[in-house]
């Protein structure tokens, strides 16, 4: 087989085109030559037919390959690294210079900067390909014109070109003195116009329209009870400035953080927020293929910024690793149409009541069946931590409606209630710091020990509330009617 001329092209089957391209021209360029009846191409996985063992038929295209083409853009055949060391050893590791001489090469048109070649790859010969400026979609629309010839001849692929041409004197110049520098040129250019159209189809950049963040696990040897601290959060970096992270990113990898570095990050006061507990809630449940809970727990970013994290996907691997992935919605703005004063305080209503009801109108019951004595310890710790998610939501509502900012409640209420506006929320903050002296946050255990403690500490936290939600509802009522009274009188003045 002295004769034939054999080449084995190793490719990505995304550069399948590329492969195909590389093939056309040796055989465009063999056809005006002697090695038009004597050149054979195999081209990596088209070589091997459907439902055959691949080893075998690999091996055997490899053994009667003069050369070994590499096809690199980035990404690896994954058959690359077994042919690159079963020519090698067929061979002895000899090109070039061996007899018979065989050539061991890659193609490629990375920037070795940003993308190094593969380690296995670096010992041998090695061909940048050119980009061409507008790759045509079509090979063989591709055309050279007479000032591009020399520069396509005498590129590395043009000489890769002449090299391979005169190994077996497959094409020589002595076969087609007149055009043989243009079909060399023109080879050079087709192949380098096949990389550059494959690289057109790379993403240049990507914005994604919503927020998002995803978590990995690595495979647990027991049963997960909580997300490991090792666990990885990685997002875009508009997900980590809604916390105000400034996160580095290494190259080709989207910023991440340990989950235990996002929790120490987020807490407040040294206390975890229920936001971070409700997605590891959601976690673990779809671990143990549930639904994630109905509880709606939002995020208050450092700009004031309500979202709710949604948990869209889970995916479970064949080695066992998992991966979370999650949206980031921002809420809407839910203010009343109409004027700020007349809103605000219908809102502050609203918001009022629903916490009255929650736990006020039905005294003896939150008394009893949530935080009394005979209450099972695991209702109770339920208990304790709804209320942490209802504390929680009532102060998120109430920055999302502006009610948080004490002047816009001044404003809502009048200058002259400004006093007792402000005596509303050293009220609440004091009340909420001294219940977090014994129950600070959701990791809180609760047992029998520290029931009694924690119990004492929630319902005097209530009670102070209680008192306050009243006052606030009576001075909310009287001042919405005394709006709504001087919007009555204004309107019946303009009759």
């Amino acid at each position: 087989m002295d004769d034939i001329s054999s080449a084995f092209i190793s490719y990505h089957h995304a550069d399948r085109d590329i492969g195909d391209e590389i093939s056309k021209v040796l055989f465009q360029l063999a056809s005006h030559g002697k090695g038009k009846k004597s050149l054979k191409v195999f081209l990596d996985v088209a070589g091997i037919p459907s439902g055959q063992p691949w080893q075998p038929i690999i091996d055997k295209g490899l053994e009667e390959s003069d050369w070994l083409i590499v096809v690199f853009t980035g990404d690896q055949s994954v058959y690359c690294g077994y042919e690159i060391g079963t020519f090698s050893q067929q061979h002895n590791g000899k090109f070039g210079g061996s007899s018979p001489q065989k050539f061991l090469l890659s193609l490629y048109d990375v920037n070795q900067d940003l993308t190094p070649l593969p380690t296995i790859l670096r010992p041998y010969q090695n061909t940048f390909v050119d980009s061409v400026a507008d790759p045509t979609g079509l090979h063989d629309k591709v055309v050279v014109s007479a000032e591009e010839v020399d520069f396509w001849f005498n590129s590395s692929l043009g000489q890769f070109l002449v090299r391979f041409c005169t190994y077996k004197e497959v094409y020589l110049p002595t076969d087609d003195a007149a055009d043989y520098a243009g079909r060399i040129a023109l080879g050079a250019k087709r192949i380098a116009n096949a990389f550059s159209r494959e690289r057109g189809k790379d993403v240049k950049s990507e914005t994604p329209a919503p927020l998002a963040f995803e978590l990995f696990l690595r495979k647990a040897e027991k049963e997960i009870s909580s997300i490991p601290a090792n666990a990885v959060v990685q997002g875009t970096t508009l997900f980590f400035d809604v916390f105000g992270l400034s996160l580095p990113r290494a190259r080709d990898q989207a910023p991440n953080i340990t989950w235990e570095e996002f929790n120490r990050a987020l807490k407040v006061n040294g206390v975890q927020v229920p936001w971070l507990h409700k997605i590891e809630a959601d976690v673990l449940r779809a671990i143990q293929n549930l639904s994630p809970s109905g509880d709606d727990v939002t995020f208050r970013s450092p700009a004031n910024k309500i979202y709710l994290s949604i948990l869209i996907r889970h995916k479970l691997f064949g080695n066992g690793d998992r991966t979370f992935e999650f949206l980031m919605v921002e809420t809407l703005d839910r203010r009343f149409i109409g004027s700020p004063r007349s809103s605000l305080l219908l809102i502050g209503l609203i918001l009022a009541s629903r916490w009255r009801f929650t736990y006020f109108e039905n005294w003896s019951e939150t008394t009893s069946r949530l935080f009394g004595g005979e209450v099972a310890l695991s209702d109770f710790a339920s208990a304790c931590r709804q209320l942490i998610y209802n504390i929680d939501w009532i102060e998120h509502e109430s920055a999302e409606f502006g009610l948080a900012n004490p002047k816009n409640l001044i404003d809502a209420f009048g200058d002259q209630r400004r006093a007792r506006v402000e005596q509303f929320f050293k009220d609440w903050t004091d009340a909420k710091a001294k219940l977090q002296l014994v129950l600070p946050g959701l990791d809180t255990e609760i047992t029998p020990a520290n029931r009694s403690a924690i119990s004492d500490a929630i319902l005097t936290f209530l009670r102070e509330t209680r008192d306050q939600n009243g006052a606030f509802l009576k001075l909310a009522i009287e001042a919405y009617a005394n709006e709504i009274d001087s919007g009555l009188k204004s309107s019946s003045a303009l009759h």
